[in-house]
């Protein structure tokens, strides 16, 4: 009889201790698998969260380019030859103001598609390839009121188009 206790008690703490174990392993992995799937889960909300930032900081830098470039072109649409009124520091400022500008909006029109919807990049193709005035011979205040006019309709069609882009996220 003490030989059956015997071999019933063994296996029965082998029993006991094969199924601690397997259910320390399974607690483990499962914790594991969680923790993997959290990990990944943060990796690609960052990485969305990242691509939004970017987005709103294309649209912000274009919009702000375009600003500065319609305020150049609102001050020297009103010049009919006797000046802006504009003091020379003034003046100096706003033409740099307006290089940088310009500079900035041809730098998003060319890698802003990385970041910025089609509607907005054809919005910036579309105002970079329109068919101008000449500048040299034709008035400077209807060269001057032609591109405020252009700048201004695409810029308010680009803020439509980045309030719809930016509502998706």
């Amino acid at each position: 009889m003490e030989t059956i206790l015997v071999a019933f008690l063994s296996s029965v703490s082998s029993v006991g201790l094969i199924a601690l174990l397997t259910y320390l392993c399974r607690n483990w992995l499962l914790e594991r698998l969680k923790a993997s799937v959290k990990h990944e889960y943060d990796l690609k909300l960052e990485s969305y969260k990242s691509q939004i930032t970017r987005c709103e900081q294309a649209y912000e830098e274009i919009i702000v380019a375009l600003y500065d470039m319609i305020k150049y072109f609102r001050v020297h649409k009103e010049d009919y030859g006797q000046g802006t009124g504009l003091s020379d520091d003034r003046e100096r400022e706003l033409l740099q103001e307006y290089i940088r500008a310009s500079s900035s909006l041809s730098k998003a029109t060319d890698i802003g598609a990385f970041y910025i919807s089609q509607d907005a990049v054809d919005v910036l193709q579309k105002l970079r390839s329109r068919e101008q005035l000449d500048y040299y011979n034709e008035p400077k205040f209807e060269f001057y009121e032609q591109e405020y006019k252009e700048h201004d309709k695409a810029m308010k069609k680009l803020v439509e188009v980045a309030k719809h882009d930016l509502k998706r996220t």
